[in-house]
């Protein structure tokens, strides 16, 4: 076994911590925090084993193993958290999470995480509630695996809705009584604007918490928190038919219509793009030429735009902060792993954007210095991002003049739609939709698979009859 010892000044490692070691084989990482106490007793000689040292002062064990591709399991042992009132015998607890990102980091977030529990910040099972492991959910998961869009809607969910009603009650006491009653009760009065004089959530919206609720309670389960996700055998309340509503998308007979009414404007481009590859606004602002292959007729995903939020700029030199924190854009990973993909185009695009690269290099000698050379597909005639909000907004104004209905997402799903009525399968369209999981697709397009099965059926009269 290859072993590593990493120090800073003093012997001290990185978080301030007087000794840890990481030793290294076959992709598992093991990490090994000696505390004051422990240094103290192995110079005075006492315990000659290590074993015994470890029985006595409770060294704190961690350890990463490989899971996939830049994706790391990281399992901090906690040692004994009480005694099972049945055997009389301890129980012993671990703390576990997924890390996704470089070797070296996924080592530094592990040497952390024993850091702070030797600091006094523990994670005990049996007396964590549920408004405290949602917490911990939240920074240890959530906020490293998720886009900003997603954690600014996941921390709305529990502040207004999980917190005040399941918060205080222990994790491993939630049963799945509590999250039905909670459910009947926002139903009927759980909103607090009374908009369309309704008191009661929309079951859409329901849904949407019990979803967070599911997610949260299959980390814990990871964990080794609880045993079992009480929200799977939960239902939330359904809409009635005449309540459902399907996803919107762009029929294929509008197609020409939008890209007429776009021509000519900034618009076009993007929406090119879109109605070719099926991309996110997000994704589709973020694309460089470099993520563009027009010889090969392919388009790589790589990044996002996104937004950050006010309170990331704290600790920024006044000269550095922006004037609307919320709205200031920023670069940024892919919303999950499946999201980096590289799409087939057609020779239509191809073309399209040859004309606008070569009108790119007109803009750019025209604005001279004051370009801002990001090297983006869609950008300004400066060469600056477009704000995804605006740009949305704009897109769905100027169609609507023209008597067209569609968001410029509305054109991800009529990309989707379209492939459905050609027949092709539900993982080819999850794959080129960047969906982490094909029955996300088919939770979408459901009533569009339908119709695929029947064409199915007519072709095999064509064969059999």
């Amino acid at each position: 076994m290859m072993q590593n010892s990493h120090r800073g000044n003093n012997g001290h490692s990185p978080c301030g911590f007087p000794e840890w070691q990481i030793s290294n084989e076959n992709d598992v990482v093991n990490v090994f925090l000696l505390p004051d106490k422990l240094k103290s007793r192995k110079s005075n000689g006492r315990n000659g084993k290590s074993g015994k040292l470890k029985q006595e002062v409770g060294i704190m064990r961690g350890s990463i193993r490989k899971q996939g591709k830049d994706s790391w399991r990281i399992t901090v042992s906690l040692g004994k958290v009480g005694v099972d009132p049945e055997t009389g015998k301890p129980k012993y607890g671990k703390y576990q999470e997924t890390f996704v990102g470089k070797k070296r980091d996924a080592e530094k977030r592990l040497v952390d995480l024993i850091a702070q529990l030797q600091k006094g910040v523990k994670i005990n099972p049996e007396k964590m509630t549920f408004g405290e492991f949602l917490d911990r959910w939240m920074q240890d998961y959530v906020m490293s695996n998720t886009s900003q869009r997603t954690i600014d809607g996941y921390e709305s969910i529990i502040r207004n809705h999980l917190k005040p009603h399941l918060g205080d009650i222990p994790l491993q006491k939630l049963h799945p009584t509590h999250l039905r009653d909670l459910y009947s009760k926002l139903l009927k009065e759980g909103r607090k604007d009374g908009k369309n004089g309704r008191k009661g959530l929309d079951p859409t919206t329901i849904l949407h918490i019990h979803r967070v609720i599911h997610e949260a309670l299959e980390c814990a389960v990871k964990w080794e928190l609880v045993h079992r996700n009480v929200a799977d055998v939960v239902d939330p309340p359904k809409k009635s038919k005449d309540e459902e509503k399907e996803v919107q998308f762009l029929p294929r007979e509008k197609i020409k219509d939008v890209l007429d009414v776009v021509k000519g404007t900034y618009l076009y481009i993007p929406t090119c793009i879109a109605v070719s590859t099926g991309a996110r606004l997000g994704e589709v602002l973020a694309l460089t030429w470099d993520d563009v292959d027009l010889k090969k007729m392919t388009v790589s995903i790589r990044r996002s735009i996104g937004l950050k939020r006010k309170e990331e700029y704290i600790g920024l030199p006044e000269d550095k902060l922006p004037n609307k924190g919320r709205n200031e854009i920023y670069f940024k990973s892919t919303k999950t792993r499946q999201s980096k993909r590289t799409i087939d185009i057609p020779q239509w695009l191809v073309d399209e954007l040859k004309k606008h690269r070569t009108q790119q290099k007109k803009d750019r000698l025209a604005y001279g210095k004051i370009y801002q050379d990001n090297n983006l597909v869609c950008c300004r005639e400066d060469g600056s991002p477009h704000h995804p909000t605006t740009f949305s907004s704009i897109f769905s104004r100027t169609v609507k003049k023209a008597g067209i209905n569609v968001t410029f997402h509305g054109l991800r799903h009529g990309h989707a739609t379209w492939l459905f009525e050609e027949g092709e399968h539900p993982k080819a369209v999850s794959e080129r939709l960047g969906h982490s999981k094909t029955g996300i697709t088919l939770d979408l397009y459901t009533h569009h698979v339908k119709g695929t099965q029947k064409k199915i059926a007519r072709k095999l009269d064509d064969i059999l009859a």
